[in-house]
């Protein structure tokens, strides 16, 4: 049967959206989030727009995504093959430590699993539709740390200690059509052994951050 609404439940329809879109992004004590005014040029043609104080480095999406309307989420594969590993000639390591290998790929998506099964524990939920997130580790930027450096954990890095900036990028599709409905982008430290091992507390706690913050945009809660 088809459903008429009049210009009022429009009115009101449009206003729930952009409501639902604000609550994506915002977080509590955080300043109100943004759009801006046109689509970012570089996703001008799925029409996403930046968005200013997500929480991430980078944040766009659609106007209309209402994401916490989807009912369900499915997560792919963490991916990590085509990293990209500004240099590999850092003091008290071998260039093996920074080369990605099968069982690194499969103990990088073990860590994000469990990040995404454990903050994403409460769906599904009331709604319609499935999303669709995949997520893509892109670069990894050996560094030497400040002494005031702290790690994805909130530890400190003691003295000068190696350090590595992990990137990583999210884009939120719906499942049924293939719509990309939302890019994000982060970067963030954790000691350079822990990547080295593509182990250990920092780097666990870091994939749980990135989890724990997607989720509390992809639902508004």
């Amino acid at each position: 049967m088809a459903v008429f609404l009049s210009p009022e439940n429009i009115v009101k329809l449009c206003l729930y959206r952009w409501a639902c879109l604000l609550l994506l992004f915002s977080v509590a004590g955080c300043t109100t989030p943004e759009l801006t005014e046109s689509p970012a040029a570089e996703f001008a043609a799925e029409e996403l727009y930046i968005v200013r104080n997500s929480g991430f480095e980078e944040a766009y999406v659609a106007r209309d995504a209402n994401l916490p309307g989807y009912a369900e989420i499915e997560f792919a594969r963490f991916s990590s093959a085509a990293v990209q590993v500004t240099q590999t000639t850092v003091s008290g390591t071998t260039r093996s430590d920074w080369q990605m290998t099968a069982e690194k790929e499969q103990r990088l998506d073990a860590i994000w699993g469990q990040a995404t099964a454990r903050a994403f524990a409460d769906y599904p939920v009331a709604g319609e539709g499935k999303l669709r997130i995949a997520a893509e580790l892109t670069k990894v930027e050996p560094r030497r740390a400040a002494s005031t450096a702290t790690t994805a954990s909130g530890g400190m890095i003691a003295g000068t200690g190696d350090v590595v900036e992990v990137s990583v990028e999210i884009h939120i599709f719906d499942a049924s059509s293939g719509q990309l409905l939302s890019v994000v982008r982060d970067k963030r430290q954790i000691a350079s052994l822990q990547w080295g091992r593509a182990a250990g507390a920092d780097l666990v706690n870091l994939f749980n951050s990135w989890a724990s913050l997607l989720h509390t945009r992809v639902t508004g809660r």
